[in-house]
């Protein structure tokens, strides 16, 4: 595509987000390339593989014990998107630690941790083991928390939807990172997510990641009850993009960083986050339909003589 000209970004150069350089500002939304490890076999034509150009794999969401996550069907797939209900399915945070972790270090791949949980302390505590198992580990840059999925509590609903709730789970696990990025991910259920954008950054977060899915429901008409077994999933791709951009414009207004996610197919999609101010870009649901999607928007938004060739990447 031609670039605009007030595009002059390379997306795939180290930029600093609180006290961490990332490799880039193109990277792939939580629960949406696994833990980040399953794509090391896979290439392009051209061979592109799934890491080329990427800032930061958001790893598939952990939680303080293992999870089986909700009842089949999981997933529904909608003609502007997708409604999920996978429910946090994870390994928990120890075995993440004991054997995910090191695994992506290994790897090299550039990895911000999503934590969720149901009480700030334990936030506190999954950041504390975090810091403590991944001292040594240059390619984990930092953590996200999730503090916005409707899969979990009860009727689909979030629970960080109040100011001094967000507040307290970031501080809780900012104390323990002193020398990674934090970022909360928020909730678009609400009249104004600027408010909770301010919480955010005033208990200490480097960054917020907005949106996460939108709270959906789909009927089947055979027998006319809703589709997923708990009524409610997160409705997410194309048909989010507009919401999206409008919460990110809100958060910007209120001075706070911006990684901006939902919707994003291509890389006219992300430069219209960028245009509002948002200072990297996660994808999701494109990328769990094409592995590619995020290394090949990444390339695609190079200005010209910058150009990223395939199998090149960039270490913090």
């Amino acid at each position: 595509m031609n670039l605009p000209a007030w595009w002059t970004i390379d997306p795939c150069a180290p930029f600093r987000l609180g006290p961490r350089e990332f490799p880039g500002r193109i990277w792939t939304a939580s629960g949406c390339f696994g833990y980040g490890l399953s794509a090391h076999d896979v290439a392009g034509a051209d061979g592109r593989t799934p890491y080329d150009g990427l800032g930061a794999v958001v790893t598939k969401t952990v939680t303080p014990s293992p999870r089986p996550g909700n009842p089949m069907p999981r997933l529904v797939e909608l003609p502007t998107g997708a409604l999920n209900s996978i429910g946090l399915e994870n390994v928990g945070i120890d075995a993440f630690l004991a054997e995910t972790l090191p695994a992506l270090e290994q790897g090299g791949v550039p990895t911000v941790v999503s934590l969720a949980a149901t009480r700030p302390q334990e936030f506190g505590t999954m950041a504390a083991a975090l810091q403590d198992a991944g001292a040594g580990c240059c390619h984990w840059h930092g953590v996200e928390l999730n503090l916005s999925c409707p899969n979990v509590a009860e009727g689909g609903h979030d629970f960080g939807r109040d100011p001094d709730t967000v507040a307290a789970c970031v501080a809780a696990a900012r104390v323990h990172l002193p020398d990674r990025a934090l970022l909360a991910k928020l909730t678009p259920n609400v009249a104004e997510i600027g408010i909770l954008a301010r919480a955010a950054a005033d208990a200490g977060a480097d960054a917020v990641s907005a949106i996460n899915t939108v709270v959906g429901l789909e009927v089947d008409l055979a027998t006319g009850r809703p589709v997923l077994p708990r009524r409610f999933g997160g409705y997410s791709g194309p048909g989010i993009l507009p919401i999206a951009l409008a919460k990110v414009d809100e958060i910007v207004s209120a001075g706070v960083p911006v990684v901006g996610v939902g919707g994003i197919a291509d890389a006219r999609d992300a430069l219209r986050f960028f245009a509002l101010g948002a200072v990297a870009v996660q994808v999701g649901t494109s990328q769990m339909r094409d592995p590619l999607a995020a290394a090949d928007l990444a390339a695609g938004l190079v200005p010209d003589g910058q150009t990223q060739e395939p199998g090149q990447t960039q270490d913090p």
